[in-house]
């Protein structure tokens, strides 16, 4: 009763829908849901992999947009949103993600930051990563979503992503649907082949317009369940939904949405408990105060005993204190003096940017503070023919030479008309 009284905006294959309770209905808008609520998104024009990145686990998705872009599966500035990524090797981490033109994720997010409201976004495929986690299994699971001409699918264990795609069928016919569910078979085959593994369960979940479950062979159909369904009214009339108990089961934490909105959406949530709370605080607090004031007389005689034996102490105490006693007082000291001599961030990103060339590009830039020491990383790019870039790099290393720092290693990878640098710098504080 508690997680139907949640709002929920639904948008698959462009439509937006509004679920309260256990009724479904079609809306225009997401202002026109009032009041806190989750918003659900299958985000049309992004695409959802899992991949395996030759980089270490900070810089992954930077090396995921350049390989993407490269590919030509994306002609402008892509956003990546990271479902899970472990370190696989030394120097390579498997990631599991959705990528969208930046254009969009910026709508999603101005869409978000202009509403009344508490929103919280969750992408599609976090939904049904959350149901594979949900499920914990320790032997690979297929989770398949049918709506439309459209099948999401994903395969993994409590601890790893093996697979994830959209298929897509031309349209809703009868023979364009069986031969989606014939491509769903064949990426669960080629996924077990690649991999060596095999699926134990695949798991379907449905939508209002999905279509009838695929007739497979014995060994596939054996495999093959059904989430539990909900029944909910649209258009007045009812349909068994099993994709509504997947987004039941989500959590907060998984969405996307600043931390400032999370907190004020559980707080909003939770503040008829909390009131509650703070009454029965407040009531406990009153009572203590009654039983600590009956306690004053004589916690008081208390203390005027204790301030004579403190006084008694002081006056045999001896008038030499050992050097040893102020040893962590002067280490402090020493520490303060070291912290206010070391350049602050700004100080730094000024040095840096003075530095920077005109087709230079930072990506990633680190600081950490040591007590005598302050080291920068920075990771970037340069735009432009290599001869211009490289140029432009050195002068870069020498400005910030001249500033006081020292270059602990510096690396310049380059490609026609792009390149890349990684600088490791410290500085004597």
């Amino acid at each position: 009763m508690f997680k139907h009284s949640r709002k929920y905006a639904i948008e698959i294959d462009g439509i937006l829908y509004y679920l309260s309770g256990n009724k479904l209905e079609q809306i225009v808008e997401l202002n026109d849901i009032e009041g806190n609520k989750w918003f659900i998104s299958d985000m049309q024009e992004s695409i959802t992999r899992t991949m395996a990145i030759e980089a270490p686990v900070r810089y992954v998705e930077v090396m995921v947009r350049k390989k993407l872009q490269e590919s030509g599966e994306f002609a402008e500035p892509v956003s990546i949103i990271t479902h899970w990524k472990k370190k696989k090797g030394k120097n390579t981490t498997d990631i599991f993600f959705t990528a969208l033109p930046t254009r969009l994720f910026y709508q999603y997010s101005d869409q978000i930051k202009e509403h009344e409201d508490s929103v919280i976004l969750f992408p599609l495929f976090t939904v049904l990563y959350h149901v594979l986690k949900h499920m914990r299994p320790r032997n690979p699971v297929a989770i398949v979503f049918q709506h439309s001409r459209f099948a999401d699918l994903i395969i993994g264990t409590k601890k790893k992503v093996y697979y994830a795609n959209r298929c897509v069928a031309f349209d809703t016919s009868e023979e364009q649907i069986s031969t989606l569910w014939d491509t769903v078979r064949t990426d669960i085959k080629t996924v077990e082949s690649e991999n060596r593994i095999k699926t134990e369960r695949i798991l379907f979940l449905n939508w209002i317009d999905s279509g009838v479950e695929p007739e497979w062979d014995e060994e596939m159909e054996n495999k093959c369940f059904s989430f539990e369904e909900e029944v909910i009214v649209f258009n007045e009339k009812e349909y068994h939904l099993s994709f509504l108990r997947a987004i039941r089961m989500l959590s907060g934490a998984k969405g996307i949405a600043s931390r400032t909105e999370k907190t004020l959406y559980y707080t909003q949530k939770w503040s008829p408990y909390l009131n509650a709370l703070f009454l029965l605080t407040g009531l406990l607090l009153l009572s203590g105060y009654f039983w600590y004031n009956q306690k004053i007389d004589l916690l008081q005689k208390d203390l005027i005993a204790l301030e004579g034996k403190k006084a008694s102490i002081q006056m045999r105490a001896k008038q030499e204190i050992p050097q040893i006693e102020y040893k962590e007082t002067l280490s402090f000291v020493k520490d303060l003096a070291s912290y206010q001599r070391a350049p602050s961030y700004k100080e730094v990103i000024n040095d840096i940017s003075d530095a920077l060339s005109a087709d230079m590009k930072i990506d990633i830039l680190k600081m950490d503070y040591s007590r005598n020491e302050m080291m920068v990383e920075i990771f970037g790019n340069v735009k432009a023919p290599f001869g211009m870039a490289y140029k432009g790099y050195q002068i870069f290393i020498k400005t910030l030479t001249q500033k006081g720092y020292i270059v602990k290693e510096s690396r310049f990878n380059t490609e026609i008309s792009n390149s890349e640098f990684l600088t490791k710098l410290t500085k004597r504080i």
